[in-house]
């Protein structure tokens, strides 16, 4: 009995210990068509195109984005769903240059369903690139490529997939930092240590240590 309780006692303080972990996020939104996006590049990492409808699907919004502390970063669209375009989204590390590598897309989700999507991904601290275009200018660096950011985009965004031009990309990212103890852990706890102690003195005044 009393090794249940002490158990139970040092699994209530980890948890109260621990507090849940809370977290930040970042928007990243804007338009392809839009010559004063100053995120755009063209699928050669040249400058932004927007001589017809074909250029413009295949421009690609890139953005820094800094990871403070390793864990799960997760990555949401929401564009699709209100006109805009059906994304394809490709996260590099390092920040924008010719030696960021590839790391991940949403390949799968794209060309299974296309549309909207949330992901996750874990990732350790540091500087990311994330690249935000229309399906399917995918990256030189996961299409047979070399894996670096410099070998651009494949230019294959479909006219057909760009919808109002619109994107909007919710990336939310671990926190160093934790939330205070709950009360109702520590009240848990103080009552879990109350009982470890009123055992060991029944134990102790009952003859023959209670055997």
């Amino acid at each position: 009995m009393m090794y249940t309780l002490l158990r139970h006692a040092a699994v209530v303080m980890m948890v109260a210990n621990a507090g849940p972990a809370s977290a930040s996020a970042v928007t990243f939104s804007g338009k392809l068509d839009d010559a004063t996006n100053t995120a755009l590049v063209a699928s050669d990492l040249g400058i932004a195109q927007f001589s017809d409808e074909r250029a413009k699907a295949n421009n690609v919004a890139m953005y820094a984005l800094t990871v403070p502390v390793g864990g799960s970063v997760g990555f949401t669209s929401t564009g699709y769903s209100a006109g805009g375009i059906d994304p394809y989204f490709t996260l590099f590390r390092g920040i924008y240059s010719a030696t960021a590598t590839f790391v991940a897309s949403n390949y799968i989700h794209a060309l299974a369903l296309g549309g909207d999507f949330t992901q996750t991904e874990t990732l350790s601290a540091g500087d990311y690139t994330v690249a935000i275009g229309t399906f399917e200018n995918l990256s030189f660096a996961e299409n047979l490529g070399s894996g670096f950011m410099a070998d651009g985009f494949i230019g294959l965004g479909g006219a057909g997939y760009f919808g109002d031009g619109s994107y909007m990309l919710t990336v939310t990212l671990p926190d160093s930092q934790t939330a205070p103890e709950p009360e109702g852990a520590s009240l848990t706890l103080t009552a879990a240590l109350a009982a470890v102690l009123a055992n060991r003195r029944r134990k102790s005044q009952t003859p023959n240590g209670g055997r």
